[in-house]
């Protein structure tokens, strides 16, 4: 039996066994790209580590966190005048101006006091804010002027304003009452309003007067019992 003369084992210069067709060597290119890769560094690391922060900015230097902001809370007027958040009075008037917004602003006038101004009341310590608020008028003081309703009444008293309160174009005395009438002209700094009463319903209102039955026909005579005739 004649021994087979067997080719030489291939291998590359690592020591690792190649296939007589290959050109270069398998596992010495997965090395190289194995320690490219544990070379390059952490992208996490990188990056600093940082989080998105909703609604906050991030100082230079600092670390972000995600974070939900608080709910906003409800605003106590909006646009077209104080909507009076958990007010319980009856509305029996409004003050309408024209004089900050082409479209208007209307503000309602409820049973009881009704200040208007340009920010805090300091002379009734249940209202910390005017219900009747133009905070953007500069001429106007912070509490202006007051109105008063009560037992169908309606008054207007300056609060000792620094520019004065007009009444249908003349100048009202501070801290005096002005009996105030339906569609009256006011000037509070630069802000010109009218004012309109409103009446609640059940208010003034007179009911309505009943049907009287109609009138029944004599005993014993019926409708019709009686002969027509004609000639």
């Amino acid at each position: 039996m004649s021994n087979k003369m067997r080719s030489p084992v291939r291998q590359c210069p690592k020591g690792h066994t190649m296939d007589p067709n290959w050109d270069t060597c398998p596992y010495c290119e997965a090395e190289k790209k194995g320690q490219t890769k544990s070379s390059r560094p952490n992208a996490a690391a990188a990056s600093g580590d940082r989080e998105t922060k909703v609604g906050e900015v991030l100082k230079e230097g600092g670390s972000r966190e995600t974070k939900s902001m608080p709910s906003q809370p409800q605003a106590a007027s909006g646009a077209g005048g104080h909507v009076g958040v958990g007010e319980t009075r009856r509305i029996v008037g409004v003050l309408i101006t024209y004089s900050w917004l082409p479209e208007g602003e209307l503000f309602p006038v409820r049973e009881g006091k009704n200040f208007i101004g340009s920010g805090k009341v300091s002379s009734d310590p249940s209202h910390p804010e005017c219900h009747i608020q133009i905070s953007r008028d500069v001429k106007m003081s912070s509490e202006h002027a007051l109105i008063l309703c009560r037992h169908g009444m309606y008054e207007i008293i300056d609060q000792t304003s620094s520019n004065g309160t007009f009444f249908n174009g003349e100048m009202l005395m501070s801290n005096k009452s002005t009996e105030l009438s339906d569609y009256a002209e006011i000037r509070t700094g630069n802000t010109l309003w009218t004012f309109i009463k409103i009446k609640p319903p059940g208010e003034g209102v007179s009911a309505a007067p009943k049907a009287e039955p109609p009138t029944p026909p004599p005993t014993g005579e019926q409708p019709g019992d009686k002969d027509t005739f004609i000639r």
